[in-house]
């Protein structure tokens, strides 16, 4: 495992141009003179970060949120001189930014390649207008078609697609649908989610009431099913659990986490780990701005885990990966933990959740639908 902090760098963009029904995620509406000034903190944040004159060479940059997409083009030029300014990019390998379909413009396209953005994540779930509109996205599938039409013109190929299976509305034929239309655009990667109800979402309210309708779990495991097949077939290899790639283009920032490595985080409710340490700044950008208006460090929330706890948090998180994990990577120096997840990882395979090959275990076809048990039983294997 490797501990170095600036090697993987993740931005959040604490803004949106709306609230989809599903969403629990950080953000609060986008306006101008709002992100001028969590520009004018990011960049503050980001020269507290390191020792004065120190430029931290990264191997991946990631913007997520919110929407990066939200910014106009002098301030997504200015976001990625902030970050591009204070880093070396001599190693880095993947620059991500997360965006919406219809949300970028060939002007903005221009400028990200230009800065050195090399890979785009479009929020896609679905490609039926009915449904998109029903959920609250603000975009079209025709919009989807063309903002990839406009990436690929501006040299930016490296395409990832995120859907998200169950949603209220999508029988079997419109999942199959979105799924062909996905595929047909050749991306280089795809995310498929599972609908998962956030109690801090309007369709958590919703379905708490009854006033919606979401699909079981059942129609939930058939559709990820579906998907695992078919884009299998159409060429991509399913590399996470939620997660499939064309040979070669997995995310490179996201496996980095998965495989234990350290991370940087900037922006309002951004999470870092630098080793044992971890810390989250708090989800409220008022309180960003403030802080560091002051000449103070963001308000946050941090801890540190014992030996054992961070090697076995790290563990949980490479099982979501297809190759799967050794033990002895994580269990170096603690024979006893180790010996406990060996003994829940028989537990477990006895009941058809997990399965060694060779050294390492993985977690079976009907393991992924369990994951979460299957990390429960290893952070509290005794």
């Amino acid at each position: 495992m490797k501990s170095n902090e600036t090697a993987h760098v993740y931005v959040h963009m604490p803004f949106c141009d709306g609230k989809c029904l599903y969403c629990a995620f950080y953000s609060e509406l986008y306006t101008s003179e709002r992100a001028d000034r969590f520009l004018d903190c990011l960049a503050i944040e980001f020269d507290r970060a390191w020792n004065a004159g120190s430029r931290p060479a990264p191997e991946t940059i990631y913007f997520g949120g919110g929407t990066t997409s939200v910014l106009d083009a002098p301030q997504l030029r200015r976001l990625c001189d902030i970050v591009r300014s204070r880093t070396d990019a001599r190693q880095l390998k993947e620059w991500t930014i997360e965006a919406n379909p219809g949300g970028l413009t060939e002007r903005q396209i221009g400028l990200l390649v230009e800065t050195g953005v090399n890979r785009l994540s479009l929020g896609v779930q679905s490609f039926d207008d009915d449904v998109l509109k029903a959920m609250g996205r603000r975009h079209t599938s025709g919009d989807v078609e063309q903002t990839v039409r406009l990436a690929r013109k501006g040299g930016l190929d490296n395409i990832g697609m995120d859907l998200i299976a169950g949603l209220p509305g999508v029988y079997e034929k419109a999942w199959r649908e979105t799924l062909r239309r996905t595929a047909g655009l050749h991306p280089a990667h795809v995310s498929v989610y599972a609908l998962s109800i956030e109690d801090g979402s309007h369709m958590g309210r919703l379905s708490r009431t009854g006033a919606i309708t979401v699909p079981d779990d059942d129609a939930q495991a058939h559709a990820l099913a579906y998907a695992e097949s078919f884009l299998g077939e159409a060429g991509y290899g399913r590399y996470e659990i939620s997660n499939y790639a064309l040979p070669g283009r997995e995310c490179l920032h996201n496996s980095a986490c998965w495989q234990g490595e350290d991370y940087r985080g900037f922006g309002p409710a951004a999470a870092s780990r630098a080793g044992r340490r971890r810390w989250t700044n708090r989800p409220d950008i008022g309180l960003y701005l403030a802080a560091l208006s002051a000449g103070e460090d963001p308000p946050g929330d941090a801890d540190t885990l014992d030996a054992e706890s961070d090697a076995a948090e790290r563990l949980v998180f490479a099982f979501r990966l297809a190759d799967g994990v050794d033990v002895r990577r994580y269990g170096a120096g603690f024979d006893t933990l180790r010996a406990a997840w060996e003994k829940a990882l028989a537990k477990l395979a006895g009941i058809g959740l997990v399965e060694r090959q060779g050294q390492r275990w993985t977690l079976t076809a009907r393991g992924r639908g369990l994951a979460d048990f299957v990390a429960y039983e290893l952070l509290n294997a005794e």
